[in-house]
């Protein structure tokens, strides 16, 4: 059984949720030298990489390896689908970098900091299968080198003074992994590196670096948006609805299948739906405009748009849930209806008018706007619709400022 939301991508719904709705920070980054695999297909020194050369930072998975982590056969790829280029593995297929035994240094870019645990740094054993992709048993699994990370935040670019092995010579893999000390994931890195004397392998020539598809904005109009409403996991579903004059056409619909936790982040999910929008319709494109008037697919919010001859008029989404994934709430209840009279409890006594209630007080009457005092001293209020029907709700996950789903009913007012 399938549990759905249904999501309408109207302006009005993009008007009222991009003051309440915001891009989380997570941190990302790769190794800039010697060159990661991910850096070097940024930098086309690498071909045939897929969307990777845009998102060199991006190649995040679970931490704890070799215990946990990336399975094996995919940890080029940090277990992540949408990099599986990565995982391919052949004496030529990745250029290398020309490194010698002993003293080494690694340069790490953060395109976004966070607290962290460790750096480590594994390579692989003496003759090592160079044609089959990498496992846990292509390593050894005692890192040469590990860095302590302190649990603090590191600069933006920063270098580790390591050691490699006397007894490695030729074609190895170096994989470096970045473990973030304040959540469950990890980053991997894998390193071409070619020791001792000599010049590197080279990889066959690359083609012209790939171009996202991109459209002058000027030729679009709007007719939706995707909005990044919530975390979905494995096996979730996200289906688009379109409408022209005569109702749905269910052949210009595009359904993408979440694979993994990282695919399910709310704000990756939408740039995978506009990514699969572009490549599937002409008459549709996603993504958000840029300096140069392109519209190209990003993380968080994408807006939908068609040409003003297509005949399209609207674009919904909808999610399905698999089996087990349900949330405890799948869909906003109705907003209360408003009505003509006041509310027949005036507002709490020495507030300034800062609030109308101390919740859960008059609980059945909240709607958009409804400012409460929380138990924690603080004020809230109730987000527009559709999440306005959650402020009615009497469950304690709809709590403000305790509740596990606050957010989802309530924003914190800032010097009220």
């Amino acid at each position: 059984m399938k549990h759905e939301v249904l999501i309408k991508c109207g302006s009005l719904i993009a008007v009222l949720t991009s003051s309440i709705i915001s891009t989380n920070l997570f941190a990302h980054g790769y190794v800039l030298k010697p060159e990661s695999r991910s850096y070097a297909c940024k930098l086309n020194k690498n071909s045939q990489c897929g969307s990777i050369v845009w998102e060199a930072q991006s190649l995040e998975g679970g931490k704890n390896f070799p215990q946990a982590g990336p399975t094996d056969g995919k940890l080029a790829s940090a277990s992540l689908s949408q990099f599986a280029e990565l995982d391919q593995q052949s004496p030529t297929r990745w250029s290398k970098s020309n490194i010698s035994t002993g003293p080494i240094d690694f340069t790490w870019l953060k395109t976004a900091a966070h607290a962290t645990q460790s750096w480590r740094y594994f390579i692989t054993k003496p003759g090592w299968n160079q044609s089959a992709a990498l496992t846990r048993n292509s390593f050894d699994l005692k890192p040469f080198c590990e860095v302590d990370g302190q649990n603090r935040q590191p600069a933006i670019q920063l270098t580790h003074r390591c050691t490699i092995p006397a007894d490695r010579s030729g074609y190895h893999v170096i994989l470096a992994v970045w473990d973030i000390a304040d959540t469950v994931n990890a980053f991997y890195n894998a390193i071409d590196v070619q020791i001792g004397a000599g010049p590197a392998i080279p990889s066959p020539p690359p083609p012209p670096p790939p171009t996202p598809p991109v459209a002058a904005a000027s030729d679009w109009i709007e007719i939706g948006d995707i909005t990044p409403i919530d975390d979905l996991k494995p096996k979730d579903q996200v289906k688009t609805r379109v409408f022209d004059a005569n109702g749905e056409n269910p052949k210009l619909q595009t359904v993408i299948t979440i694979q993994s936790k990282q695919e399910g982040d709310r704000n990756l999910w939408p740039r995978l739906l506009a990514e699969a929008i572009n490549a599937q319709h002409k008459t549709l494109i996603a993504g958000i405009k840029n300096s140069k008037g392109e519209i190209v697919p990003v993380q968080g919010k994408n807006n939908v748009y068609t040409r003003g001859n297509s005949g399209l008029k609207r674009v919904e989404f909808k999610i399905e849930r698999a089996a087990n994934n349900t949330p405890p709430i799948v869909t906003p209840p109705t907003p209360p209806q408003p009505t003509p009279t006041p509310p027949t409890q005036p507002p709490s006594t020495g507030t300034n008018g800062k609030y109308q209630y101390v919740y859960p007080e008059n609980i059945t009457s909240y709607k958009a706007g409804t400012r409460v005092l929380g138990s924690d001293g603080q004020v809230y209020e109730c987000k527009p619709f559709p999440y306005s029907g959650w402020c009615t709700i009497k469950a304690t996950q709809y709590t403000p400022a305790t509740g596990s789903h606050w957010q989802d009913a309530w924003s914190l007012v800032k010097n009220p």
